[in-house]
C-alpha cells in the first residue's frame, strides 16, 4: 500500500515537472458567423505559464474549404520585437490585437467579402529552452444577401412551343435556391406553379406545348438566409391568326385565273403547231391558200 502511494506521487511530480515551461493555445468559438461589409473578431488565447520565451513568431493564416485550396499567409509577428509584418492584399483591412500580460492575440478583420469565407489558423512558435509550437483553427462563414433576381423568357412565345422562364441572382452566399409560382386569377392568390406540363430546375421553369391557358403572372423568388427577392414575368400567349375565307377564296381564283391562261397559252401554241404540220401543201411546194367563206 505505502509502494503504492510512492508510485502515485513520483507519477505526478513527473507531470508537473513535464509542464514546467509549456505553454497553451485555444480559441473561443469554434465558428463566426458574418455579413459581407461588417467586421469581425476572431479569438486566440494563449498561456506561457510564467515563463516568457526569448522569441516568439505569432502568424494568422487562411485556407479555402475547397479540397485543393492553398494556404494564403494573412499577417506575422514577432516577439518581443514588436514588429508584424501584414501581407499586402489584407492591408488597411486587418490588424493583430496581442496582449502579451491578457495571452491575446486577436485577428481583426473589416469590410468582409464572400472571399474571406475560410479556415483561420492562429500558429505560436516560440523559443527558450527549446522549441515549442501549437496552432488552432477555427471557421468564418461570410453570408451574403441574394441580389435582385433577373427573370427573361427562353424560346418562341405561340401556342404548341416549349418555352423556358429563367430566373438568376448574380450574387448570394451561401447560394440562394428558386421558386416559381403563378397568380390564379380565378383565385385571387398565388400557388406553387407546378403541374404535369410545367418542370423546375433551379431558376429553371419549363413549360411544354403551351396554351392560352399557360398565359399569366409569374413571380420568381430568389432566397437563400439572408434575405429573399423577387422578380415576375407577365407572360402573353397569342392566339394562332386562322387564314380568313374571303382570302382563301380569293386564293382559289387567282390560282384558276392563272391555270386558265396557261391552258389557253398550250392550245394556241398546239394549233399552230398543227396549222404548220396539217396544212395543204401543193404539188410545187407552195401552201394553198386558205379559200374564202
Amino acid at each position: 500500500m505505502i509502494w503504492t502511494q510512492k508510485l502515485w506521487i513520483f507519477t505526478v511530480f513527473l507531470a508537473v515537472l513535464s509542464d514546467v515551461g509549456a505553454f497553451n493555445v485555444s480559441i473561443r468559438q469554434e465558428q463566426y458567423e458574418e455579413l459581407t461589409g461588417s467586421s469581425v473578431t476572431l479569438h486566440c488565447n494563449f498561456d506561457w505559464k510564467n515563463d516568457t520565451p526569448d522569441l516568439a513568431i505569432i502568424s494568422w493564416s487562411a485556407v479555402g474549404t475547397q479540397p485543393g485550396d492553398q494556404e494564403v499567409l494573412i499577417l506575422t509577428h514577432y516577439y518581443p520585437l514588436k514588429v508584424t509584418d501584414i501581407k499586402p492584399q489584407y492591408e488597411d483591412r486587418v490588424a493583430l490585437d496581442l496582449d502579451v500580460l491578457k495571452g491575446t492575440a486577436n485577428l481583426r478583420l473589416s469590410s468582409l467579402t464572400v472571399a474571406d469565407d475560410k479556415i483561420y489558423e492562429c500558429r505560436f512558435w516560440i523559443r527558450n529552452i527549446e522549441e515549442k509550437r501549437q496552432a488552432v483553427t477555427t471557421r468564418l462563414v461570410v453570408n451574403e444577401p441574394v441580389s435582385k433576381p433577373i427573370c427573361a423568357i427562353q424560346g418562341t412565345v405561340r401556342q404548341g412551343e416549349n418555352i423556358n422562364l429563367t430566373c438568376y441572382s448574380k450574387e448570394g452566399s451561401p447560394p440562394p435556391s428558386y421558386a416559381w409560382e403563378k397568380w390564379e386569377k380565378t383565385m385571387g392568390s398565388r400557388r406553387q406553379f407546378m403541374d404535369p406540363t410545367a418542370t423546375q430546375d433551379g431558376g429553371v421553369l419549363s413549360l411544354y406545348n403551351i396554351s392560352r391557358e399557360t398565359a399569366g403572372l409569374y413571380t420568381c423568388t430568389s432566397e437563400n438566409k439572408v434575405r429573399a427577392s423577387v422578380c415576375k414575368v407577365n407572360l402573353t400567349v397569342p392566339p394562332n391568326s386562322p387564314q380568313p375565307a374571303f382570302l382563301g377564296a380569293l386564293t382559289g381564283a387567282v390560282a384558276g385565273a392563272v391555270a386558265g391562261a396557261v391552258a389557253g397559252a398550250a392550245t394556241s401554241v398546239a394549233f399552230a403547231a398543227d396549222r404548220v404540220i396539217l396544212g395543204l401543201v401543193d404539188r410545187d411546194g407552195g401552201q394553198t391558200p386558205d379559200k374564202a367563206p
